[in-house]
């Protein structure tokens, strides 16, 4: 298809003021239009609209007309350029070039890296290391994203629409395999930094204001009771599993995340009145309180590396990765099929150890760290045998009455 270009000036007239008007230009490329000021005046009675440029010989109107003829030169020049070095030019990019504005700045790519260089330097103060980490994998899937399907290593913030986060989402779910749950969390950090963009006047729309981001509840596993049994009765042939498995069991009976378990020092232990250890912390993820009971299992692992401390670290936690392996490992050592995680510890902890046995959601709320009874409502799950525990009370009310031996079967 052609490329269509076209050059306008023209005379704001309802800006007329002591009998000069402020003169603009219309860039039109392709069907696309972009209107800016030229930051010059000339007599209202002298301008021709339909030549587009100061009619008359005097000395003025021959200077107004060259720097006319010099900015339509400008403008041209700055399209070839822009065609050399992107594979499509818009009008607001002829604009920005011809006004000297730094369009590299208004990238994608340039402002994301901007704010990751940030969020980098808050690691340990208002994030985590795992926080930051899917910025960065958000970032890097972007990059891939434009270089393969745009042959593109950033794109101008303006020029991004409902298309390009619709094609983005589909380019996760599709080259990537990623779930709802999973594109979604990428898909909000990237609407993160477009809703600073346009709050910060950076871009003329939000590309996300059309599309809605999807989640999916999903029942998050846990380890039954007979499961939590096997990792207790496991007994490692080496120190790397053995390790593994006192920081698992340490999870499962407080319910400390995998962050929050690995920055515990002696500072966090507390004495009550009776003389039981609590652990007092805050969330390394939320930052939200949390206070736990040392239950047994807990504080025998505790005791076990009181004197292999490192740095006065409670326990000997390695990176999340290698946890997370050696726990895949256990797992299979120990016959248990299902996906064990860091994380599945502390799911383990609100469903099987907790509320099982009868501890309310809201002392498991308060324990977890959370700040909503709902976020609970999401580990402690009511388990078979809460089922079957009230099923059999209820069975025993029913005891003797015609509910239970009143109706006959013929």
């Amino acid at each position: 298809m052609k490329s269509t270009f076209r050059i306008l000036f023209f005379a704001r007239w309802e800006l007329e003021k002591n009998g000069r008007v402020p003169i603009n230009a219309k860039v039109t490329l392709d069907g696309q239009k972009v209107r800016f000021s030229l930051k010059t005046e000339v007599p209202a009675k002298a301008w021709d609209p339909k030549a587009g440029k100061v009619s008359g010989h005097s000395r003025e109107a021959v200077q107004l007309n060259h720097y006319l003829d010099a900015v339509k030169g400008q403008l041209i020049s700055h399209l070839h350029n822009l065609i050399e070095s992107n594979e499509v030019v818009t009008p607001h990019m002829l604009r920005d070039a011809f006004l000297g504005v730094n369009t590299k700045n208004n990238g994608l790519m340039t402002v994301f890296q901007e704010f990751n260089d940030r969020q980098e330097k808050l690691i340990g103060i208002d994030i985590t290391q795992s926080t930051f980490n899917k910025y960065d994998l958000t970032y890097r899937r972007l990059k891939e994203f434009l270089k393969v399907k745009m042959q593109k290593n950033d794109i101008l913030l303006y020029q991004l629409d409902r298309n390009f986060v619709i094609d983005f989402e589909t380019y996760l779910k599709t080259e990537y395999k990623l779930d709802t749950n999973s594109s979604e969390k990428l898909m909000r950090i990237f609407k993160r930094i477009t809703t600073m963009c346009f709050k910060n006047g950076q871009m003329p729309r939000d590309p996300f204001c059309d599309h809605k981001l999807k989640k999916v509840k999903k029942d998050r596993g846990y380890l039954t009771k007979a499961e939590l049994e096997k990792i207790i009765d496991f007994e490692p042939d080496n120190k790397r599993l053995e390790k593994v498995r006192d920081i698992f069991l340490f999870c499962c009976f407080t319910g400390f995340d995998y962050s929050t378990t690995a920055a515990l020092t002696d500072k966090n232990i507390v004495v009550d009145d009776d003389g039981c250890k609590w652990i007092e912390t805050h969330r390394v993820k939320t930052n939200t309180p949390s206070k736990v009971k040392l239950l047994d299992i807990p504080l025998s692992i505790i005791d076990k590396y009181e004197l292999k401390r490192d740095a006065n670290f409670l326990l000997p936690v390695m990176s999340n990765a290698k946890y997370n392996l050696y726990l895949k490992e256990i797992a299979e050592l120990c016959g248990i099929e299902k996906n064990v995680t860091s994380h599945l510890a502390r799911h383990t902890f609100a469903t099987t150890v907790t509320y099982a046995n009868g501890v309310s959601i809201e002392s498991i709320s308060k324990m977890l760290g959370h700040t909503k009874i709902s976020s609970t409502q999401i580990y402690a799950r009511i388990v078979d045998k809460t089922i079957s525990d009230e099923m059999g009370k209820l069975a025993q009310t029913l005891n003797n009455t015609k509910f239970s031996i009143g109706f006959q079967t013929k």
